[in-house]
């Protein structure tokens, strides 16, 4: 996806961020979007980009937490 299209669909779906997710597929494709996003970010750093590198991180820790998250949900605590 190109960064201008990752962009895009993060617009439409901000709505949809902002609640709760209620399905399976719903937890899945909000993991998916999060992965997405962390694409330009990854070639930034890799080129030596710093605060790309910090941006990275920090969707690292974004998807660990909702990762855990989704877990919970799927064994329906």
């Amino acid at each position: 996806m190109t960064e201008e299209a990752v962009k895009d669909q993060i617009e439409t779906e901000t709505s949809d961020i902002l609640t709760d997710p209620e399905t399976l597929i719903e937890h899945y494709e909000r993991l998916r979007l999060l992965v997405d996003v962390m694409q330009t970010d990854v070639l930034k750093s890799q080129k030596g980009n710093k605060a790309a590198g910090t941006r990275l991180r920090k969707g690292l820790r974004q998807i660990k937490k909702f990762s855990g998250d989704f877990v919970k949900f799927s064994l329906g605590k």
